[in-house]
């Protein structure tokens, strides 16, 4: 059991860093100017975290609780004065 637990972590690790060296590669074979390769990053990161914020609100909206049931009305509250 401990011997798939290793090569599984092994796997994962492998991944990442070849997906981290394929990027630096990526990044230093690019035709574009440096100055552009940096707004390029710069603008992907940007959206990255407004989706990755977005998701974050929506799951503590998700698991906020709730004050009142949906079905759940408040007495005398159609009535006029």
């Amino acid at each position: 059991m401990a011997d798939t637990r290793n090569t599984e972590t092994a796997a994962i690790f492998a991944f990442f860093a070849g997906a981290a060296l394929a990027a630096g590669a990526a990044l230093l074979l690019t035709p574009k100017t440096g100055r552009e390769v940096r707004e390029k990053l710069g603008d992907v990161t940007d959206e990255a975290l407004e989706k990755v914020r977005g998701a974050v609100r929506e799951a503590k909206f998700k698991a906020s609780p709730k004050t009142r049931e949906e079905g759940e009305k408040i007495e005398g509250g159609g009535c006029w004065i």
